[in-house]
């Protein structure tokens, strides 16, 4: 029955009971905190979009969704039999009520191992790309956690207030039973979290890049803006080691190339830099066009375009009218350089109606060119030229006619600030291994050990089936294939898997996103089934490796999907 006065209602939640109460929902909030990582770390590297979070949580391929539920379950069903199990037991020995006694907690022994297990097979799997400590993730954390002790508290006190208004003992030994149900509810409870802080979120961002508009116009340096589909952070590094044998440089550190990110990096402005390089990355239209009004570079720079990211942008020609973006924001007298030998880039720059230069391999008539380049193991040595007449020999420890096509378009930029071609040559010796994109990697195992294993792309493809093809030995490749396709994903990695076949001697398929696809190009492309291996993470990709590789292979690890494909 109903309670019926003040007092009645009031004797449900005495001191003690409060207490316990507020300890129980603590202790599940540390818990679902803790089993909640992943989802953490998928909204982080979503980039806090919670389009793109959602669609990896509804994902049928996403499998932490349906481990919740097994927790849930099993945590569930012990709970519901240690209480009954035990409590006919303590009602005989101590004649208590039950349902109101101690034994009613018995169950959440159970729950309790049971999500600790999970916590435990969780973080026993290492993460692509590391959760990132920020200010912003420790502030989603602190709200997500208050979020989750304040959830929890509502459902135990509602739980109570439901037995109590049933009035069954049964009902009373088991109320607490639905506390294990809640895991589940953690992603959603999550993107609440991120939804009550998105306003002061947007508040401390407008903030951080007002501040950093402010720096970037009052500074002397000259700024830079390079965008494309792909190779960004290459051209960057290899410029920023270039222009670093004259000038004092900033950049933004590895792909750090949103207004935010940016931003960040341009507190580290001060009078001592002579230049400023930003990559400007976009997933819709107008990113580049808010970025490039934000550090005003006069110099823009377009490494190409191809249907990377086309999942995002839906079109080719929006992923090439966004990229566009940047020369039409540049300020007047601005210059472009564009790498030519992609079509989508030389397109564009007949767009672009301002002074302009173009590099690559394919016209000998480019602003910077490259000739008689020669590649080995230990890197490359070519010939760069200028405007058709002046030219110096140079060598690099990269691998692949791409990146001579990144060291001109780089050395192009350099060469009209003002290096000579002597400094450009000896900025390009200095050149160190670019992480991730077809680095060779030092092993015992006396093997050539290529990481190709940033996010690729069709392009990349290519120049990494070249630089496979210019070693000797069997070849070994290891990748799940390429992602954010959109439409034509799945004919693209049917291409791709044909290709491997043509360069590879053994191929490791790792996951099962685009695993029938690539497996259907690689048989139609002529490779025999028995060479087709798979392995449904990376770990176990790497087993499987160590158990066939021979002394003398070259192994490439071509691709590595971030955790929100996993």
């Amino acid at each position: 029955m109903l309670p019926t006065t003040v007092t009645q209602f009031k004797d449900l939640f005495t001191g003690d009971q409060l207490t316990v109460y507020i300890v129980l929902s603590i202790m599940n909030a540390i818990l679902l905190f803790f089993a909640s990582m992943k989802f953490i770390l998928v909204l982080q590297q979503c980039g806090y979009r919670g389009k793109r979070y959602f669609k990896w949580l509804s994902n049928k391929d996403t499998p932490y969704m349906s481990r919740l539920m097994l927790l849930c379950l099993l945590a569930f069903l012990f709970f519901c039999v240690l209480n009954i199990c035990f409590a006919p037991l303590a009602n005989k020995i101590m004649g208590i009520d039950v349902g109101q006694s101690a034994i009613s907690y018995l169950g959440f022994v159970s729950y309790i191992i049971f999500a600790l297990l999970y916590i435990s097979t969780e973080s026993s799997v290492n993460a692509k790309v590391p959760l990132k400590k920020t200010k912003r993730l420790v502030r989603l954390c602190v709200t997500y956690f208050i979020f989750l002790a304040s959830i929890s508290f509502g459902i135990i006190v509602l739980l109570n207030y439901l037995a109590f208004v049933i009035g069954d003992e049964v009902v009373a030994l088991l109320r607490f039973s639905l506390m294990c149900v809640t895991p589940i509810l953690t992603p959603y409870i999550l993107f609440l979290a991120y939804g009550f802080n998105e306003p002061l979120e947007t508040i401390i961002r407008r903030y951080y890049i007002r501040r950093a508009v402010n720096k970037l116009n009052t500074s002397n340096v000259i700024k830079i803006g390079i965008t494309g589909s792909f190779a960004k952070t290459s051209v960057k590094e290899i410029l920023k080691t270039i222009l670093s044998q004259k000038y004092r440089v900033l950049a933004t550190p590895e792909s750090y190339n949103t207004p935010l990110g940016i931003a960040i990096t341009a507190k580290q402005l001060d009078s001592t830099h002579d230049v400023f390089i930003a990559e400007m990355g976009a997933r819709s239209r107008g990113d580049i066009k808010e970025i490039t009004q934000m550090v005003k570079p006069q110099y823009g720079v377009l490494t190409g375009v191809n249907n990377q990211h086309l999942e995002s942008f839906g079109s080719i020609d929006v992923t090439k009218d966004t990229k566009y973006e940047l020369f039409e924001n540049l300020p007047q007298g601005g210059v472009g350089f564009f790498a030519t030998d992609n079509a989508n880039a030389l397109e564009l720059m007949g767009r672009f109606n301002g002074e302009k230069y173009a590099t690559g391999l394919k016209n000998e008539d480019n602003f910077v060119t490259a000739t008689d380049v020669k590649m080995d193991a230990k890197g490359m040595s070519f010939t760069l030229v200028f405007g058709g007449e002046k030219s110096v020999k140079c060598s690099t420890v990269l691998l692949g006619r791409h990146s001579v096509r990144n060291i001109c378009l780089a050395s192009a930029v350099a060469y009209k600030i003002g290096l000579t071609p002597k400094e450009i040559a000896m900025g390009i010796n200095r050149i160190q291994s670019i992480e991730h994109r077809l680095e060779l990697m030092p092993n015992n195992k006396k093997i050539v050990l290529i990481d190709d294993s940033y996010n690729s792309n069709v392009d990349g493809i290519d120049a990494a089936m070249e630089v496979l093809d210019s070693f000797k030995g069997r070849k070994i490749v290891l990748t799940p294939g390429l992602v954010e396709l959109g439409k034509v994903e799945n004919v693209v990695n049917m291409e791709f898997g044909k290709t491997l076949a043509q360069h590879a001697d053994i191929v490791i398929i790792i996951g099962n996103h685009n695993a029938v696809m690539l497996i259907n190009g690689l048989i139609e492309g002529g490779m025999p089934r028995e060479n087709i291996k798979f392995a449904k993470s990376l770990n176990k990709g790497n087993a499987l490796l160590n158990e066939i590789v021979l002394e003398g292979d070259v192994v490439l690890f071509e691709n590595d999907l971030p955790d929100n494909y996993n």
